[in-house]
């Protein structure tokens, strides 16, 4: 899925090979900003530890548990059978549905801007399920925000099973939005865009989830886990000292819950209302970390070592090397590291996505350094 400052490229460059040897001796794996999962993943599949995973989004949470709570495959053919079909079946027989194939837009054949206002107009004319009302139109074609709404309404009951279809249908929703990388905002229906959001309009949700929960179903940890909810500080006082902690704090002055509040929607099943060319939900409803906050990044994150230093784990911390909108950098950080543990540093080169560039008005992608900072207690 898209995701900014996914690790999944860092974990063959040298940050998977950290973790494995860090692991040695260790108790448990503890990633304290799970993200979108990848570093809890990587942990849970190579090494024999159990996996803790936590962060303050409940979609991160979904992601991490659909690996981390299984030892064995799942059977991807079964869950389309108990899940996808009833999806598929039921969708034909709603109004929204109907109503989508009355409207008779083609994306694939040319998508107009009054194609995108008109689909907007039908989803707040006619009722419909939770990513009707709140996204069809904008990051989801009308046809494509009805069928995420069969398929959130027809997830299995079993707790294990649920994580899994979940994590797959959140993945869904990230590969088929409307939108710039992310979803901070949809893209605005103009010339240059339409090509983009026609693109995105067409693809079948149903088809996309079949794909993802072949891939997931066969991924499992070798040692049950566990993933929740929490704020990184406030855990870090409740570890162990057998513990290997992994640290990928938030580098952006932007709180991230701006960029993924449609997947938030979708793991939590709720949004009361949403407003604003984002669609965004009320600010209760927004997670927020300190770590995002320029006057409280440096303390948080000195709060965090601190407090990991005094039950005596050790950990393994990754930075942008330069420096970074929350007002920390990579040599910052290794400072502060360096008043609480033993550190070594490495420097990897990285090429990231700018989740947004199109290569016209700026570039799609961006080489950078990062570093992999180890720290063993003094």
């Amino acid at each position: 899925m898209k995701y900014m400052g996914s690790k999944q490229t860092m974990l063959l460059n040298g940050l998977g090979d950290t973790i494995v040897a860090e692991a040695e001796g260790r108790k448990r794996i503890v990633d304290l900003f799970a993200g979108s999962g990848a570093v809890s993943w990587f942990a849970a599949e190579r090494t024999d530890l159990p996996v803790l995973a936590l962060d303050l989004q409940h979609y991160a949470v979904i992601l991490a548990s659909a690996v981390l709570k299984r030892t064995r495959p799942a059977s991807a053919r079964e869950l389309v059978t108990r899940w996808l079909d009833p999806a598929r079946r039921s969708r034909s027989r709603t109004s929204a549905w109907r109503s989508w194939l009355d409207l008779g837009v083609a994306p694939i054949q040319g998508l107009r801007k009054r194609d995108v206002q008109e689909s907007r107009r039908l989803c707040r004319s006619i009722d419909g399920g939770l990513v009707w009302r709140a996204y069809g139109g904008y990051y989801f074609s009308p046809g494509q925000a009805v069928t995420l709404d069969e398929m959130l309404r027809h997830l299995p009951e079993c707790e294990g099973e649920r994580s899994l279809c979940l994590a797959a249908l959140i993945a869904t929703a990230s590969r088929c939005a409307a939108a710039p990388g992310h979803t901070a905002q949809p893209f605005r229906p103009s010339p240059s865009a339409l090509p983009y959001i026609a693109a995105a309009w067409k693809k079948d949700p149903l088809e996309e989830a079949v794909e993802l929960l072949g891939g997931l179903a066969r991924r499992h940890a070798n040692v049950v886990g566990d993933a929740y909810v929490g704020d990184a500080v406030v855990e870090a006082k409740t570890l162990k000292a057998g513990d290997l902690v992994i640290l990928d704090p938030p580098y952006s002055a932007v709180q991230y819950s701006r960029f993924y509040h449609v997947l938030e929607t979708l793991a939590r099943g709720d949004v009361t209302s949403v407003e604003g060319a984002g669609r965004y939900p009320p600010f209760t409803e927004r997670p927020r970390s300190d770590f995002s906050v320029k006057t409280l990044a440096e303390p948080a994150l000195s709060g965090l070592l601190a407090a990991l230093a005094d039950v005596g784990c050790n950990a393994v911390l990754t930075f942008p090397a330069a420096a970074a909108s929350n007002g920390l950098s990579g040599d910052r950080v290794r400072s502060l590291a360096e008043a609480h543990f033993d550190v070594v540093s490495t420097k990897v080169a990285m090429r990231f996505s700018t989740l947004g560039g199109n290569n016209a008005l700026r570039p799609s992608r961006h080489d950078t350094h990062e570093l992999i900072v180890t720290m063993r207690p003094q």
